[in-house]
């Protein structure tokens, strides 16, 4: 029995996850069955003035893994911070309060998340400062993005993030036209999808292997005494298909963007083998899918349309039939992805199908007698009446053949 070589890393003594949808778990709130917070109780500013804004729901209705915070924008002046602009690496813009003309910019780099911040406010309660702190979780540096350093400040409020693997995923609060009032952030857990490994089931693979037949579009029939010439068409098909179907995704879709390694499924393609007779053989065309969710097929097959020609007998009654060598096979897998934020680890089920058809065979059967008000089926071929319409049938003895 052919076998792959699992690969493993460090992380992979952790458990291994158990949601039932995945995306729900990092990208809603607790009372959606996830892990997303509004902070509101780290609110800083006059809330009772202005309207709400929401600038996290773009993250949360996104739901790739891997979004972050890529950049923030503020527009400050006036003693104010009067406008506040995210960018995601996925999600869409998140924009609120007066973002006309020239703001300050802060980037972030791919690995690096707001951990902590200090709010500061006015005695007319507006926001007129905003200091984030961010951190590198690459190689845990660590810095600060200022924004409205010019602005006067009467108090402030800050707060840093006990949970190394939760971050800032954007902010609520109230504003006006030109004023942020209050504001406060929102927080989740950070998600990235790692494959770690790839088992291959071998010992759950199902196969098949055997004759698929093929009948003609109708029956060669002569009620005539005379030995006469027809042509059936049999509709057949040929060639080899491949397919590479995820089973369990979690809840993931193709749109989420998780994608995965095809060189983990290194043991297929290639030539499946139980107990030393070859079951199926990939072709090299064939690629596995690395998109959970979205499934790969590799199609060779054609439907091939033969004139297949006879000399009937004498109130003769043909079966044209085309036997063709099918052979089939699923093989079973399961996919380890790991978030390297947490070390949680989540399983994908997946099954690789190849369906080949080769090596067509004519054949001929005389499966009875025709005349012109009647028809004879020999017993043994009388299953073809569920195929094809016939009337006035008698069922007769086979035909015995002498040795």
């Amino acid at each position: 029995m052919k076998k792959i070589a699992v690969l493993t890393s460090a992380a992979l003594a952790s458990q291994v996850g158990f949601a039932s949808n995945l995306l729900d778990e990092y990208f809603n709130t607790p009372e959606n069955g996830g892990t997303i917070t509004y902070f509101e109780s780290q609110s800083f500013g006059k809330s009772s003035k202005g309207s709400d804004f929401d600038m996290c729901d773009s993250y949360m209705n996104k739901r790739i893994s891997g979004d972050k915070i890529t950049s923030i924008t503020a527009y400050s002046g006036d003693e104010r911070i009067k406008g506040h602009k995210i960018q995601y690496l996925y999600a869409d813009d998140e924009l609120v309060g007066k973002t006309d003309g020239s703001g300050t910019e802060k980037l972030l780099g791919g690995t690096e998340y707001i951990q902590g911040w200090r709010m500061y406010k006015k005695n007319a309660d507006n926001i007129s400062r905003i200091r984030l702190y961010v951190e590198d979780m690459h190689d845990g540096s660590t810095r600060e993005l200022y924004f409205g350093s010019n602005n006067g400040w009467d108090k402030w409020q800050s707060y840093d993030l006990a949970i190394d693997t939760r971050s800032v995923v954007g902010f609520a609060g109230t504003t006006s036209d030109s004023k942020i009032w209050s504001i406060y952030p929102c927080i989740g857990d950070r998600l990235d999808l790692e494959e770690v490994g790839v088992e291959i089931h071998w010992d759950r693979i199902t196969d098949y292997s055997g004759t698929k037949t093929y009948f003609g579009e109708r029956l060669l029939q002569n009620s005539s005494s005379l030995i006469q010439g027809d042509t059936a068409e049999v509709w057949y098909v040929d060639g080899k298909s491949q397919s590479d179907t995820w089973t369990e995704t979690l809840g993931v879709s193709a749109t989420a963007g998780v994608s995965l390694t095809e060189g983990y499924k290194v043991g297929v393609p290639g030539t499946v083998e139980q107990s030393g007779s070859i079951t199926f053989s990939f072709s090299e065309t064939f690629s596995a899918s690395t998109t959970v969710g979205e499934s790969t097929t590799t199609n060779e097959q054609t439907t091939e349309k033969e004139a297949m020609p006879a000399n009937v007998p004498a109130y003769g009654l043909m079966l044209a039939r085309m036997e063709v060598q099918n052979s089939e096979v699923d093989i079973p897998y399961t996919t380890t992805v790991l978030n390297p934020h947490n070390n949680e680890e989540f399983e994908f089920e997946g099954v690789i199908s190849g369906s080949d058809y080769s090596n067509a065979i004519k054949r001929w059967d005389e499966i009875g007698k025709t005349y012109p008000d009647r028809y004879e089926i020999y017993e043994s071929y009388q299953w073809v009446l569920d195929q094809y319409a016939l009337e006035n049938v008698t069922i007769i003895d086979d035909p015995v053949i002498e040795e």
